[in-house]
């Protein structure tokens, strides 16, 4: 997730640099910074609402690292503090090269700060840093929860208007929660996975997935669609079909070459990929099909089969540890919602809550 937002300015204005530690109170400019959430603890959900997270905060030259933090975590919503640093100079967040600015007691911690002699404290105003136009810089909160962020410079003025600063002056996303409920994150996905079977409706699955598809697609993975939920309602099951239509779908998403060639030898591939992570072939399991009547009744060889398997195998992780991919009553499934009761029922009862850092 950690990519580079850039911001098209439309501006010429020309780029302007500091150099050392100028009077903080001659300093009249006023920068303008889009401050970008680019990873933390968030769940898919959320990410899938928000694509984009970011905020543009207006702060005078004046204003130290400090105070840009406080916009940072207002922006946010953010309820609880905990450490942080900037990083300034580099490339891109995370930058070895950058210069980081900590909070003052860090500065005393060899293990934050190993051997780190650059090191500078949140202290420092915005205008001494030496920000140009278009630069980007990093800024890390909770050091255990690993929030990131990206902060690229957008416009510098001379002067600085009338009004209070910082200032939050846009938002694009919602805020993300500060600590998400891991629990009812995955107790949201189990029901997730109880609906898909009994509430499956193969209509509105195919308008979901067709949505996934691109648009030059789409005509080729009806076309292939057909051929795999034909096969599955004759010999297997509505998982089969639901599985199979979804690998199909991630295959054309990925630009894999399903597009090309022989329908049925791709439908076989993908019935045939599914089977072996269900253990398909093995016979104390049902539904039950040797491989070799799987290609017969697709009207392709086994060797087209397995060839195309391949080739679906290396753009798409199958396995048992693939949950997405397996059947309800695999032994897999099983044994992982076994653990998991387990270590639950271990569980203390927490009364209280555990100390932040």
């Amino acid at each position: 997730m950690n990519v580079l937002w850039t911001t098209d300015t439309g501006s010429a204005m020309p780029k302007l640099k500091l150099t050392g530690h100028q009077d903080r109170h001659a300093d009249e400019r006023l920068f303008t910074l889009d401050v970008f959430v680019i990873d933390g603890p968030m769940s898919e959900a959320f990410l899938d609402a928000n694509p984009i997270i970011g905020r543009t905060i207006q702060i005078r030259a004046d204003q130290t690292l400090e105070d840009l933090h406080d916009a940072i975590f207002d922006a946010y919503d953010r309820e609880d503090e905990h450490w942080y640093e900037f990083q300034i100079g580099g490339k891109a967040p995370q930058d070895p090269k950058a210069q980081r600015y900590v909070l003052p007691e860090a500065m005393d911690d060899d293990f934050l700060i190993p051997g780190n002699p650059k090191s500078q404290t949140v202290e420092a105003t915005i205008g001494s840093l030496g920000l140009q136009l278009e630069d980007v810089f990093g800024y890390w909160f909770d050091f255990g929860d690993d929030w990131w962020h990206q902060i690229n410079v957008v416009e510098i003025t001379d002067k600085t208007g009338k009004g209070k600063y910082p200032n939050i002056s846009n938002r694009i996303g919602a805020s993300p929660p500060q600590y998400v409920d891991w629990d009812e994150e995955d107790d949201d996905l189990a029901l997730e996975d109880e609906m898909d079977m009994e509430e499956y409706d193969p209509q509105a699955h195919m308008e979901k997935l067709k949505g996934e598809v691109p648009d030059r697609y789409v005509e080729r993975f009806m076309e292939l669609m057909q051929l795999t939920d034909t096969f599955c309602d004759k010999y297997l099951n509505v998982e089969y079909q639901m599985r199979s239509r979804e690998l199909l779908a991630e295959l054309l998403a990925q630009n894999v070459a399903v597009h090309k060639g022989k329908p049925q030898s791709w439908a076989a591939g993908i019935v045939y990929v599914i089977g072996q992570a269900n253990f398909l072939s093995d016979p104390s399991f049902e539904p039950y099909m040797k491989s070799e009547d799987l290609a017969r009744q697709m009207g392709v060889s086994i060797a087209t089969v397995h060839a195309k398997a391949a080739i679906i195998r290396k753009a798409v992780e199958i396995s048992p540890l693939e949950a997405r991919w397996l059947m309800d009553d695999h032994p897999a499934m099983q044994m992982m919602q076994g653990l998991v009761g387990q270590v639950l029922a271990m569980l203390p009862d927490m009364d209280e809550e555990e100390p932040t850092d």
